[in-house]
C-alpha cells in the first residue's frame, strides 16, 4: 500500500522528474544529476545541495512552474536555525529523502517542542527546483477549519476555482469536491501539501470533523502524485478505523530528540564548551535530546551550576517523568521572579511590541525582568521590535495563568489604544480591533466586544475585503459552544438576535446558505420571543434574500411579503422601502422587469419622503438596471447618473463605482466606446481606492472586453490577465472562467 511513516518523521522528497537508485544512492533531481551517498551524507553536502537547488529554482523555467502557483505563506526559518537543522537532522532528512520516493504520506510525528514544524520547514529547502513551493496549511492557526475552508485555500494554491465550486452553488463541500482535488493532483506532478499540527483538529486520535476526516482518506487511498506531509502529536486514526499512515512500530515512528553527539555540540556552542564532554552528554541524555530542553538547560547551567543542573536531572529520573514534565520543570525552575510576567505575556497570539510586553507588568515585576528572559531564552526575539514565547514555553505560562480574565482585559486595552487609520483599505488596518474584540471576548466582555465590533464598523470593512472567515470567529466568539440550547452571552437578547442574524449572512457569503438559514431562523425565533418587530422583519429579509440565492424565489416573495407587513405595522418606513426594494429584485429575477420596477418605483418615493439618500442611491440604481434589460439603454443611463450623483453627494465609494461601471457598460451598447472606456476607468479606480477587489476584477474583465472587440490584443490581453489574477484570488470562477477563456482565443 502506498502509505508509511519512517522512523525518525522526517522526510525530503524530489516530487516530479525524481529517480533514486538503491544500488549507486544516487539522487536525480529534475535535469540534473547530484551525487551523493545517502548513508553518508554530511550536513556540509547537504547544504550544498540546497544551495544548488536555489540556484536552479532562479532560472527562467522554473520561475514558470513557480508562477502557476499562488504563493503559500510559509513558517519563518531563519538562517541560524537552517543551518542548525540541517547539519543536526541530516540522518532524519536523508532517510526520508530516500522513503518518499516511494510513498506518498509521511507523517512527522513527536511530543510538543521537538522541532516537527521546523523540520517540516526545512524540507521544503529540499524541493526540486522544478517544483512549485509547498502549500502550507497551519491548523494551529485555523482551528475552526472546516473541510470547506481548506478546498478553499487549495483551490486558490492551485489556480484551479473549480475545486472550490460548491461556493458559488451555494452548497458545503463535500466528497465530489474532495475528488475534483483528487483529479487535478493526478494531473500534477511534484505537488507537495504540508498540513501542521493536525493534532488541533483531533478529539483523541480520530477527526472532530468529518469533512476532514474523508479529505485525509482520499488523500492516503486515492490515486495521485502529491506529496502530503503532516505534522502531529498523535497519530491520526480515519473514521473506517485504518491509520492515516501504517504505524508499524509507534516507538520508532516519532521524531525523537537530538542524538547525543549532536546535542553536546549544541550544548557547546551555546556556552557550555568548558563543561566536561561526561556531564554534558549525562544533560542531552537528562532531557532525551529535546530541543527546547537543551535550550533551558545551557541557561541553567549558567545561572546555577552544572551540579546543581543535574541534580535536578537525577531527582526527575528518579521520578520517571517524561521529557515534556522535565521540560516543564526546568522552565518553572528558570523562570523565577519573571514567571508571573510570562504567564500574562502568554495571553499575546502573535508577536508584539516592547510595548505590548510593558502592559503586562505588576508592581512585583522586576525592572530587568524583560532582559532576563531574553538572556534566558524564555523570551524571544528579532531584534528588531518583535518580541513572542516558543510555543511550548508558551503553553506552559498561559496554563499557569491564574487572573485570566483580567489579564486578557489588560490585552483589550492595550489594543483599543491603538489609533486606527480613518480611510482603511486592508484587513491590516483594523487588526488592533480584531485583537481588542478577541480579548474582550476571553475577558468575559461580551457586550465590551460586541460594541468593538459595531461602534467601529468592523464587520462592514472585513465584509468588503471578504475576509468572511475573520467574520464567522469574531461573530462565533459572541455565541455560546451551542448557541442553539445554551444561555446566551450578551446581556440584551435583541443584540443577540441580531448576531445571529450576522454569522447567517457571513455563512451565506461563504456559500454555506443552509447553514446560514440555521442562524437566521434562530434569530428569528428568539425576535418574536421577545417582540422584537424589528429584528423579526431583519431575520425574514434575510431569510428571504437566503432561498434567493437557493433559487427558492417565490418562497422568498413570501418572507419579503411577511416583512413589508411587518414594516408597515411597526410604522418603519426604511425597512418598508427596502422589502419594496427587495420585491423588486425578486421579480427582476422572474424575468417579470416590468413588475420589477413598479417595486422599485415605490421603494424610491418611500426613499425620498424619508431622505434615505442611500435607498435613493439604490433603487434608482436598479431602475437604471430595469431600463437597461427591457432595451430602454437612453433611459438607464439617465438612472445611473442620478444615482451617480446621489453615491458622490453622500461619500457612497461603492456605490460611486458600481454606477460608473454600468455607465460604462450601457455607453458601450450605445457605440460611445470613448466614454465607455473613461466610465470603466473611475469605476476601477475606485475599486483599487476601496479594496474591492471583486468589483475591480470585474472591470478589468470589462476593459479588457472593450479592447478586445476593437482588436487591441496586447492591452486585452494585459486586462484580462489583472483580472484573472484578481478571480484566483477571490476564488470568483465566473470571472476566472471568462478571462481564461477569452486569454486563449487571443492567444491562438
Amino acid at each position: 500500500m502506498d502509505k508509511q511513516y519512517i522512523a525518525g518523521g522526517s522526510g525530503i522528497t524530489a516530487g516530479g522528474n525524481v529517480s533514486f537508485d538503491d544500488n549507486s544512492g544516487q539522487i536525480a533531481i529534475g535535469e540534473y544529476i547530484n551525487q551523493f551517498n545517502l548513508e553518508n551524507l554530511s550536513g556540509k553536502e547537504l547544504a550544498e545541495l540546497i544551495d544548488t537547488l536555489n540556484q536552479k529554482r532562479k532560472e527562467t523555467a522554473n520561475l514558470r512552474i513557480a508562477s502557476s502557483y499562488n504563493p503559500s505563506i510559509l513558517p519563518d526559518l531563519p538562517s541560524r536555525l537552517r543551518e542548525f537543522v540541517i547539519e543536526n537532522r541530516v540522518v532524519e532528512l536523508t532517510q526520508t529523502l530516500e522513503y518518499l520516493q516511494n510513498h506518498r504520506v509521511l507523517l512527522i510525528s513527536g511530543i510538543g517542542g521537538v522541532g516537527k514544524t521546523t523540520l517540516a520547514r526545512a524540507l521544503v529547502e529540499t524541493i526540486p527546483a522544478n517544483v512549485p513551493i509547498p502549500f502550507w496549511f497551519d491548523f494551529n492557526k485555523n482551528r475552526n477549519a472546516t473541510l470547506g475552508d481548506i478546498l478553499e485555500q487549495l483551490a486558490s494554491y492551485m489556480n484551479k476555482p473549480d475545486i472550490a465550486s460548491f461556493k458559488p452553488e451555494g452548497k458545503d463541500a463535500g466528497q465530489d469536491d474532495i475528488n475534483k482535488l483528487t483529479a487535478e493532483l493526478s494531473k500534477r506532478e511534484g505537488v507537495w501539501l504540508i498540513f501542521d499540527n493536525l493534532e488541533t483538529v483531533l478529539e483523541g486520535r480520530n477527526f472532530h470533523e468529518e469533512g476532514i476526516d474523508q479529505l485525509f482518506t482520499s488523500l492516503r487511498d486515492s490515486t495521485h502524485q502529491a506529496r502530503i506531509i503532516v505534522t502531529s502529536r498523535t497519530l491520526p486514526v480515519l473514521k473506517n478505523g485504518e491509520s492515516l499512515v501504517d504505524v508499524i512500530d509507534e516507538e520508532k515512528q516519532e521524531l525523537k530528540g537530538l542524538n547525543v553527539n549532536f546535542g553536546i555540540d549544541f550544548l557547546r556552542k551555546n556556552g557550555l564548551d568548558e563543561v566536561e564532554p561526561e556531564k554534558l552528554e549525562e544533560l542531552v541524555k537528562g532531557v532525551e535530546g529535546h530541543p527546547l530542553a537543551l535550550k533551558l538547560l545551557v541557561k541553567i547551567v549558567k545561572k546555577f551550576g552544572i551540579k546543581d543542573a543535574l541534580d535536578d536531572l537525577s531527582m526527575y529520573k528518579g521520578e520517571k517523568e517524561d521529557t515534556i514534565k522535565k521540560a516543564r520543570r526546568l522552565f518553572d525552575k528558570l523562570a523565577g521572579d519573571e514567571k508571573e510576567l510570562l504567564e500574562r505575556i502568554a495571553v499575546f497570539r502573535q508577536p508584539e511590541s516592547m510595548t505590548a510586553l510593558k502592559k503586562m507588568f505588576t508592581d512585583k515585576t522586576p525592572k530587568d525582568a524583560l532582559m532576563k528572559l531574553i538572556d534566558s531564552s524564555l523570551l524571544e526575539t528579532d531584534c528588531d521590535g518583535n518580541y513572542w514565547l516558543h510555543p511550548l514555553v508558551q503553553e506552559f505560562s498561559y496554563d499557569d495563568l491564574e487572573n485570566k480574565v483580567e489579564v486578557h482585559k489588560l490585552a483589550c486595552e492595550h489594543y483599543l489604544s491603538f489609533p486606527i487609520p480613518e480611510t482603511r483599505t486592508k484587513k491590516e488596518d483594523v487588526h488592533p480591533l480584531i485583537e481588542a474584540q478577541y480579548h474582550a471576548c476571553l475577558a468575559k466582555e461580551y457586550d465590551m466586544a460586541v460594541a468593538i465590533i459595531f461602534s467601529n464598523n468592523l464587520n462592514e470593512d472585513l465584509d468588503r475585503w471578504g475576509n468572511y472567515r475573520t467574520l464567522v470567529d469574531i461573530y462565533s466568539d459572541l455565541l455560546s459552544d451551542d448557541s442553539f440550547k445554551n444561555p446566551p452571552l450578551l446581556s440584551k437578547m435583541n443584540i443577540h438576535s441580531a448576531v445571529l442574524g450576522s454569522l447567517g449572512l457571513t455563512y451565506s457569503k461563504l456559500g454555506q446558505v443552509e447553514k446560514a438559514i440555521e442562524y437566521y431562523e434562530q434569530g428569528l425565533v428568539i425576535a418574536r420571543d421577545i417582540g422584537d418587530r424589528l429584528n423579526e422583519g431583519k431575520h425574514l429579509g434575510n431569510l428571504a434574500g437566503a432561498y434567493r440565492n437557493l433559487g427558492q424565489v417565490e418562497k422568498a416573495v413570501e418572507h419579503y411579503e411577511q416583512g413589508l407587513v411587518i414594516a408597515r405595522n411597526i410604522g418603519d418606513k426604511r425597512s418598508e422601502s427596502n422589502n419594496l426594494g427587495n420585491l423588486g429584485n425578486a421579480y427582476f429575477d422572474f424575468g417579470q422587469v416590468e413588475k420589477a420596477t413598479e417595486y422599485y418605483e415605490q421603494a424610491l418615493m418611500i426613499a425620498r419622503d424619508i431622505g434615505d439618500r442611500h435607498g435613493e442611491n439604490t433603487y434608482l440604481g436598479n431602475l437604471g438596471s430595469a431600463y437597461y434589460v427591457l432595451d430602454q439603454v437612453e433611459k438607464a443611463t439617465e438612472y445611473y447618473e442620478q444615482a451617480l450623483i446621489i453615491a458622490r453627494d453622500i461619500g457612497d465609494k461603492r456605490g460611486e463605482g458600481n454606477h460608473l461601471e454600468n455607465l460604462g457598460s450601457a455607453y458601450y451598447v450605445l457605440d460611445q466606446v470613448e466614454k465607455a472606456t473613461e466610465y470603466y476607468e473611475q469605476a476601477l479606480m475606485i475599486a483599487r481606492d476601496i479594496g474591492d477587489k471583486r468589483g475591480e476584477g470585474n472591470r478589468l474583465g470589462n476593459l479588457g472586453n472593450v479592447y478586445k472587440n476593437f482588436n487591441q490584443v496586447e492591452r486585452a490581453i494585459e486586462y484580462y490577465e489583472q483580472a484573472l489574477k484578481i478571480a484566483t484570488e477571490i476564488k470568483n470562477p465566473r470571472l476566472f472562467n471568462i478571462c481564461k477563456e477569452n486569454l486563449e482565443a487571443l492567444k491562438k
